[in-house]
């Protein structure tokens, strides 16, 4: 309880606010250390990006448990999100949002924590889309490039699948390399080449 206070102060937030993050997390199966850091740092996610306690809690276990194979934990989760949002026009809100929406499938095509930040921050840039759809068009992305017609559409261009070694090759190396060859295209094949990948 004392802990709880703690947290209300040292964030700026209710002690309601706090208790109902505290409780979240508890429900997780989280021990009370844990729990207390998380229940810190959803506050700090809260106050930094305008989103309330609730959908702070959900963000920030959403992005955690994602990447969990990587060890993320939600302090490092909280400071990239606030890089980010002082030196880019993304705000944490939408990272959060994004990520919340995205995170495991991107975990599962190989992509890191700080790829996905960095694509999602230039997809906020360049777009002016929000955080929501941003995660929602780059979690189709993932999925399609998995799928077997996407792969043969990739070679037909010239991209394989696969390095000089064998090993397959990254998401993000991936789209990486047809953003290399998407400008070459004429405007029907690059309109089939997007429906098809996004």
């Amino acid at each position: 309880g004392a802990e709880l206070f703690s947290i209300a102060r040292n964030t700026g937030q209710s002690f309601q606010a706090v208790a109902q993050a505290a409780t979240e997390f508890s429900r997780q199966g989280l021990g009370v250390e844990e729990t207390l850091k998380r229940t810190s740092e959803a506050l700090i996610l809260s106050r930094l990006s305008g989103l309330d306690a609730a959908k702070s809690v959900e963000s920030l276990t959403a992005a955690v448990n994602s990447f969990a194979s990587q060890a993320v934990t939600a302090t490092e989760v909280v400071n990239k999100f606030a890089t980010v949002d002082a030196a880019f026009a993304v705000s944490s809100a939408d990272l959060a949002d994004a990520i919340a929406r995205v995170g495991s499938s991107a975990a599962q095509s190989g992509v890191s924590l700080d790829e996905l930040i960095a694509i999602v921050t230039s997809a906020q840039q360049t777009t002016a889309r929000g955080g929501a759809v941003i995660g929602n068009s780059f979690k189709t992305i993932f999925t399609r490039l998995q799928r077997e017609k996407v792969v043969d559409l990739l070679e037909s261009l010239g991209i394989s699948g696969t390095d000089s070694s064998g090993q397959v090759k990254s998401t993000i190396q991936l789209l990486t390399e047809l953003g290399a060859v998407y400008d070459t295209l004429g405007s029907q094949q690059q309109a089939y080449v997007a429906e098809q990948v996004g």
